[in-house]
């Protein structure tokens, strides 16, 4: 995975989603506060708060496991390409048969 593309998945992570948990949660606090009288409505209105107070806590929770994953890929990425110089060598030549 390239640089570029880990950034993007971690600005994902720090932003985008973020930002969307936050649009979710306050339509569901939004929504909470609308009042009437309609029993039918007052039902539709609990499930509709739930199901965005959820929605944002789903985006809240991808925006972290996101920007787990990236600095995770980029920590084994940086282990491996330091073991990939080490075997290779100083010099630029591959390490002879059995050497390591």
């Amino acid at each position: 995975m390239l640089g570029v593309d880990l950034y993007l998945l971690w600005r994902a992570g720090r932003r985008e989603l973020p930002a969307l948990a936050g649009v979710y949660e306050r339509a569901a606090v939004d929504l909470e506060g609308v009042r009437h009288d309609d029993a039918e409505w007052c039902a539709l209105r609990r499930s509709l708060v739930s199901v965005l107070a959820g929605a944002a806590r789903q985006a809240t929770e991808a925006a972290e496991a996101v920007c787990t994953a990236a600095g995770e890929y980029a920590r084994a990425d940086a282990a491996a390409r330091a073991e990939f110089e080490r075997l290779r060598g100083a010099d630029g030549r591959l390490p002879q048969a059995g050497s390591r």
